[in-house]
């Protein structure tokens, strides 16, 4: 940090800080307040964000945290292109949405602004929005990046303050709505207009150089406060696998990806190694390496650097291998519309390493299991949609009811249901009065989705399922996926599961005249519907990249739920009963998983009767249960006296000493497993569960699942320590070592 940063005024220095947030929190409501769509005004997937001259980012906002990640990369790239022909001047701002350059996708839209004082280039601003359109194929169909629409590395949509209608409408006219993108191109403007307005305020009121080295003091700050705490972590690697399924399009069935994240923490430093992650497909299920480093960084904000001043600075001490060619760093041309898709399970792989790490730090408030998975066992219609309103209108594309998903459980309470969606602090769920206005859609209903999230001590958060008819419309269609038949993100933390076991997507041949069945008070639920009471359940011959919806189409619909913490069986049994009452979770559920019988009526726990099923539960455990490297302990010697707690790294695991080598114990019962430097899973006993006999029906293709929950239990005790799910065809370690931890004296 230069003198004049270190020594500057601590006090002004706090307000300038929390003034330049709020400009950019009112630079991003003013975006919202201006754009057309529903994703943005409701869904809030924008942002607004501030740089210095050189494109550094000195602070983001509330919106979306990709964005901000991912602007400071296309501000670097414009100065090395453009600041000889043309140039940057006062009043100018720039389109920009190449994805392998910066952002995920050419949805991913942004316009960056210079500001300039006194003539000098001072700084930068920019706003982001995921807008509907860029004018290529709809959702889906794409396999090079020629496909997805207007490709732009940066274009002057306003020249030294004067709007330029040339740009403008040549960007908005290659869309299907040109006055749906204009109203986002105009509100991206809007937004930079006030932030920059703003800024110059404070220049005009703290001083030039006081700004400059605020801003250099902000990424100092940053950086300096991420070390720092990095440093009051304990050194080690963790591990973490999950999967994506997309379309093999030679074969027209599902395929299976996955992505293994390998983080190794070293005094003030955090390398993660993605290595033995999947090749890219033919597919636009594919992530830029832009597009990965900015869910890395989203993922750390989230979780481990949430209390760190929202800078570039926050990242330096971060290192990232990506092999080139692999999903998170497709080569060009390949397509990458899927690319936040990819994101989202990204963040939430790495997000699993980070809760372990943070858990052994003992910082148990900070805690989270997965909040950020994709929705589980995707396949089927999506929620890209295309064609007209009632209206005649264009659809707004994407529909985000995604926003609602379910948080994941803490290590002392469950995940919030439909809590939001932990990539965007400022997100919302759609409105159903708006949607209907926007879309051809009826609803029928939106609400919680039993059985829909991560089981444990503490379950997950609840996601959303919905049920809407098309109605309105003879042309809509929506993206299709095959069933993968494997869980796809999320996490459960210490002996808890990822993801819930009710969130497969259906749809039926209804017709308007199911109306009538509603005017006489009959609303359609979603097990009768997957049972064909309300119209034939159907699924396209081939898998195609998109269908139609014919009017009349009756849709069942999921949202993520979040990872659940602990073993269910240590779940109160209160806690399942109201959770039953609400119609959360299943009387199936509750006896199969959390070894809770109620009475016949639903009102009372039947004591006796869950004590019974929670201990044939436990000897079920120890039955069928095999430690893999053939015994329960490695550890040969006796102990010499008590043993004493060095490091607790699960809820139930510790490393203990009495004096020699560190061992892995048992809190529970004292069972002791092995060297701390060996993996645990090889004495613990090890349950192959395939998920065609842990979900409760089968794929609505007749295909088989293709993954299996291998459930760890401690041979003393047999609380369940770990879920990892796994899938054989893709190979790699079956017993994953997930926690090695560096002890030093």
């Amino acid at each position: 940090m230069t003198a004049k940063a270190s020594e500057i005024d601590p006090v002004r220095y706090e307000m300038f800080l929390h003034r330049l947030w709020a400009i950019g929190e009112e630079g991003r409501m003013t975006l919202q307040r201006v754009t057309a769509s529903p994703i943005v005004s409701q869904g809030g997937e924008c942002m607004s964000s501030f740089y210095d001259s050189e494109g550094t980012m000195v602070l983001a906002c509330s919106g979306h945290l990709r964005f901000a990640a991912a602007t400071s990369d296309a501000i670097k790239s414009l100065i090395q292109w453009f600041s000889q022909s043309p140039g940057f001047h006062d009043g100018d701002q720039i389109f920009f949405n190449d994805p392998y350059v910066a952002g995920s996708h050419t949805y991913d839209m942004m316009v960056i602004k210079p500001i300039f004082y006194q003539g000098a280039l001072i700084a930068w601003t920019a706003t982001s929005t995921h807008t509907a359109d860029t004018g290529g194929l709809l959702r889906g169909g794409a396999y090079e990046i020629y496909h997805e629409g207007i490709r732009i590395l940066g274009l002057k949509v306003v020249e030294r303050g004067e709007f330029r209608e040339d740009v403008f409408k040549t960007l908005t006219e290659q869309c299907r709505d040109p006055q749906y993108v204009a109203l986002d191109l105009k509100a991206m403007i809007a937004g930079n207009n006030v932030c920059a307005k703003r800024y110059l305020g404070l220049v005009e009121k703290f001083g030039l150089e006081f700004i400059r080295s605020a801003g250099e003091k902000m990424i100092q700050d940053s950086e300096s406060k991420a070390r720092a705490k990095l440093r009051s972590l304990p050194d080690g690697t963790w591990v973490a696998r999950q999967y994506v399924t997309t379309l093999d399009r030679k074969t027209r069935k599902a395929v299976a990806q996955q992505l293994l994240c390998a983080m190794t923490k070293e005094k003030d430093e955090l390398r993660f190694d993605f290595t033995e992650t999947s090749p890219q497909t033919d597919t636009d299920h594919n992530s830029t390496l832009p597009s990965t480093r900015a869910h890395i960084a989203l993922a750390l904000t989230n979780t481990l650097f949430w209390d760190v001043p929202w800078s570039d600075g926050k990242m330096r001490p971060v290192k990232i291998a990506v092999p080139e060619g692999t999903i998170l760093n497709c080569r060009f041309p390949a397509a990458c519309g899927a690319g936040p898709r990819i994101g989202n399970v990204l963040v939430s792989t790495v997000c699993e390493c980070v809760a372990k790490m943070i858990y052994a730090s003992g910082r148990v408030d900070d805690v989270n299991a997965s909040t950020t998975g994709n929705l589980e066992y995707v396949g089927g219609p999506g929620y890209f949609y295309g064609g007209h309103t009632r209206e005649g209108i264009s659809v707004a594309q994407g529909l985000y009811d995604i926003h609602g998903a379910g948080m994941g459980a803490a290590p002392y309470r469950d995940g919030v249901n439909t809590g939001g969606h932990m990539n965007i602090p400022s997100a919302g769920i759609s409105d159903i009065e708006r949607i209907e206005m926007q879309y051809p859609f009826l609803y029928f209903t939106r609400g919680h989705n039993c059985d829909g999230s991560g089981f444990g001590q503490y379950r997950g958060g609840l996601g959303s399922y919905r049920i809407y008819l098309i109605c309105g419309s003879q042309d809509c269609t929506v993206d299709y996926k095959p069933y993968g038949g494997l869980a796809q993100g999320g996490f459960g933390l210490f002996g808890a599961y990822p993801t819930g076991i009710s969130s497969m997507r259906v749809m039926a041949q209804a017709g308007l005249k199911i109306l009538e069945r509603v005017t006489q008070g009959d609303y359609p639920e979603a097990q009768a519907i997957r049972a064909g009471a309300w119209g034939k359940t159907y699924h396209p011959e081939g898998v195609p990249e998109r269908i139609a919806l014919p009017e009349g189409s009756l849709l069942v619909d999921y949202v993520a739920g979040g990872g659940g913490f602990g073993d269910p069986l240590d779940r109160e049994p209160q806690a399942v009963l109201r959770d039953f009452g609400r119609g959360w979770v299943s009387r199936e559920t509750a006896e199969r998983i959390y070894g809770v019988v109620l009475d016949q009526e639903g009102k009372k726990v039947d004591e006796t009767a869950s004590a019974n099923r929670r201990k044939q539960i436990r000897e079920s455990r120890f039955l069928e249960g095999k430690p893999p490297s053939g015994k329960t302990t490695s550890w040969k010697e006796d102990s010499r006296g008590e043993w004493r707690t060095a490091l607790r790294f699960h809820a139930v695991l510790e490393i203990a000493v009495d004096g020699r080598q560190p061992v892995i114990r048992c809190r529970r019962c004292g069972h002791l497993f092995c060297p701390a430097e060996e993996n645990y899973k090889l004495h613990a006993l090890r349950r192959v569960v395939h998920l065609k006999d842990f979900m409760p029906y089968s794929l609505p293709t007749g295909e088989p699942y293709i993954g299996e929950y291998h459930q760890y239990f401690c041979p003393g005790c047999a609380t369940q320590l770990q879920v990892d799910l796994y899938s054989p065809t893709l190979g790699g370690e079956p017993i994953l070592w997930d926690t090695r931890i560096q002890m030093t004296a």
